[in-house]
């Protein structure tokens, strides 16, 4: 499942992309009782394509794989409006594939299908470790926080993204049409001794279109 990675400084700026699959424990579930996990794998086989194809078009670091989704790492002179319309198109992609490819052979299918988004920006520090480069930052830990907490108040989690307060204003969102769902703070877990923390969620695709 290795994405080929985008050279990226050692030692610098990015903004991080963590996102994850809705339900894909559940979706996991009914695959394994089905002796069927191999259309998630050619799910999941279809995004890092994907990734490896917008990567021509859209420099980023497919840094890692998390079993149910990656951590994108862009660089800090990203265009915020090309960042977000990269996003819309995943998720336009990914709603296409899993209905193709695995809803519709579901018996029971979950309530909630989609992709939540955590972004952050902030320096990170990379090292050697078995071989492979591996990053470490402040702005990892609150990306997959923030993309954790995506379903943590409201309405369906699917297809939204929350975004650092820095994020949303280096990048000018506010100007990029994309419908601001909320402005909020969240809890996120060990993160300065539970202080709110100011986030802002965005709707990059309407989870009840059709594609």
């Amino acid at each position: 499942m290795v994405v080929k990675n985008i050279k990226l400084p050692d030692d610098n700026i990015f903004v991080v992309v963590a996102f994850d699959i809705c339900s894909s424990s559940d979706i996991l579930e009914e695959l394994t009782l089905k002796g069927d996990m191999k259309r998630f794998r050619r799910l999941l086989i279809a995004i890092k394509n994907y990734l490896m194809e917008m990567q021509k078009t859209i420099g980023f670091d497919a840094y890692k794989f998390t079993g149910d989704g990656w951590i994108l790492l862009f660089p800090e002179n990203t265009d915020g409006k090309e960042l977000l319309k990269f996003l819309r198109n995943l998720c336009a992609f990914f709603k296409k594939n899993l209905r193709n490819q695995v809803l519709k052979y579901l018996d029971t299918p979950p309530s909630i299908t989609g992709l939540t988004f955590g972004l952050e920006k902030g320096p990170l520090m990379a090292m050697r470790m078995y071989h492979k480069t591996e990053y470490v930052g402040r702005a990892l830990t609150i990306a997959c926080r923030l993309q954790n907490a995506v379903k943590d108040k409201g309405d369906s989690p699917a297809y939204m993204a929350l975004v650092s307060n820095t994020v949303f204003n280096d990048y000018l969102f506010p100007a990029t049409g994309f419908k601001v769902f909320d402005k909020a703070t969240r809890t996120l877990r060990n993160i300065r001794g539970g202080v709110k923390f100011r986030c802002i969620k965005i709707e990059l695709l309407n989870s009840s279109s059709t594609t």
